[in-house]
């Protein structure tokens, strides 16, 4: 019998080799990983057919603000991996912590009572540097399993104040809160509203304080925060005893990266307060430093009745997410006599060598005072890239502390867009990676800035000059497919 012959393996075009370091894996086993890639593992948020045709790096490893791929080839890494690795890459304080942890022991089940050293210090070390008046601890595995417990945390809450009709919530437009089910659809997202349609009953949405693009046609400061009283207007509308709870990222990030004025989560905090209804702060991005402040809600003066967090609590060395809650919400289920009120929680729910690298991770950011270094780079990195406004497709540049967008423009005057099919932002950044620099396309046309809270000056400016480049270029061939198109 004649054996069938074998389908060729697809081979991905690899990247241009750079200077080699001495962490390059060998041509053909690099050539294998990148084949592997593409037949079998799914990157969620890459162009299924940009992972297909082109492939994408492969890291083998980090250091400070540094990344080396499979071909040896250096990026600087402009948005801290996933906004995530505050203290930079390679931190060995971080590496001994989980391997005392593991050597003692290495898994607690905190989910049905008992529980580790670290877990208990870590969330009373939270609670410490948290907003004052947030309590209470309930750990997750990251920022979309955060808010899952949220929602249902805010649900179990009004049922045991006898308030069931209480399960709204509103959240922002282009808000980001996680890919998870529940997560997907309280976000702002329509890509994700539209996968999971039906969704969750009660998700309400309303605009967003982005001053460059103003939802409601408005001017600040003149437009007295009508973003805000949209709150007002929702609560009217809905009627505050079927509203449970506000959710919205103190500085939105996925969105693209929108600060709002200083005056306006004060505002937000005094309409949920006179309608009873529970603000919750998503700092998954903003926490630990990254805006300037320990948390971006301490830094604008206000503390939500909940706090979700995630990503820099470990830099990323290791899975743990975050609600902190005021005492009242524990409480109000203590007096409902109702044991069950809130039956939640996770298998990895506060897992001891996590929480130790958490630990870790916050001793890094308090001894090297990344808080104050983000606030004081941040400005320069603010400063450096506001020259960048001077390029015919950048419309704004926007951030706070280490967190910045630049927002790229058909028309600066207009600030006109170009055709979504174009893809430009996505130009920009994969343009800008195959120059050496990690970035992220916030919204339809932004390209963000999160790079870890240790970045130098030097190094703010290696990245500053190479997203130039990168924009420069994009712009160039834009102009150039204008004059062939128009015959000029």
């Amino acid at each position: 019998m004649q054996r069938k012959a074998k389908t060729p393996a697809k081979v991905v075009p690899m990247r241009p080799r750079r200077k080699t370091t001495g962490v390059a894996l060998d041509r053909r086993q690099a050539q294998a990983l990148h084949q592997q890639d593409t037949a079998h593992l799914v990157h969620g948020f890459v162009p299924l057919q940009m992972q297909q045709k082109k492939g994408v790096p492969i890291f083998v490893k980090g250091q400070g603000v540094y990344l080396w791929d499979t071909e040896g080839k250096k990026y600087i890494d402009g948005l801290a991996s996933l906004w995530n690795v505050h203290v930079g890459h390679g931190r060995k304080e971080i590496n001994r912590a989980v391997a005392a942890q593991m050597d003692k022991l290495a898994f607690a089940p905190t989910l049905i009572g008992p529980t580790s050293v670290p877990t208990v210090q870590l969330a009373t070390k939270l609670v410490k540097i948290a907003p004052k008046g947030l309590s209470r601890v309930i750990f997750t595995s990251g920022g979309s399993e955060s808010n899952e417990t949220m929602i249902r945390l805010v649900r179990a809450y009004w049922k045991a104040k006898g308030q069931p009709a209480k399960i709204k919530f509103v959240s922002l437009n282009q808000g980001y809160h996680g890919s998870s089910s529940g997560a997907a659809v309280l976000g702002g997202i329509p890509v994700f509203n539209k996968q999971m349609e039906p969704g969750l009953p009660g998700m309400l949405h309303m605009a967003r304080p982005y001053c460059y693009r103003c939802e409601l046609g408005k001017t600040y400061p003149s437009c007295q925060l009508a973003c805000a009283d949209e709150l007002e207007r929702i609560v009217e509308r809905e009627g505050a005893d079927t509203i449970g709870a506000f959710i919205a990222e103190p500085v939105q990030g996925v969105g693209g990266v929108i600060v709002p004025p200083p005056d306006w989560l004060p505002r937000i905090r005094e309409i949920c307060s006179r309608h009873n209804i529970l603000m919750v702060c998503d700092e998954v991005i903003t926490g630990f430093g990254r805006t300037g402040a320990m948390f971006a809600s301490t830094g604008a003066g206000v503390t939500p009745d909940i706090l979700v967090t995630a990503k820099g609590v470990t830099s990323g060395y290791l899975p743990l997410g975050v609600v902190l809650f005021k005492e009242d919400i524990f409480q109000t289920f203590l007096a409902s006599g109702d044991e069950y009120i809130f039956w939640h929680g996770y298998t990895y729910t506060g897992h001891p060598a996590v929480c130790a690298a958490g630990l870790a991770n916050l001793e890094i950011i308090e001894r090297e005072k990344l808080v104050q270094r983000a606030r004081e780079q941040g400005k320069y990195l603010q400063k450096r890239l506001a020259t960048l406004r001077d390029l015919s497709i950048v419309g704004d540049v926007r951030g706070q502390g280490l967190m910045a967008a630049v927002e790229i423009v058909k028309d600066k005057a207009t600030k006109a867009m170009f055709p979504a099919e174009l893809q430009v932002a996505r130009k920009v950044w994969e343009n800008a990676l195959d120059k050496g620099v990690i970035t992220r396309v916030a919204g339809t046309n932004n390209i963000a800035l999160c790079p870890p809270l240790i970045i130098t000056r030097e190094q703010i400016d290696e990245l500053v000059a190479t997203l130039r480049r990168a924009l420069e270029e994009v712009a160039a061939e834009l102009n150039e497919e204008w004059k062939l198109a128009s015959g000029k």
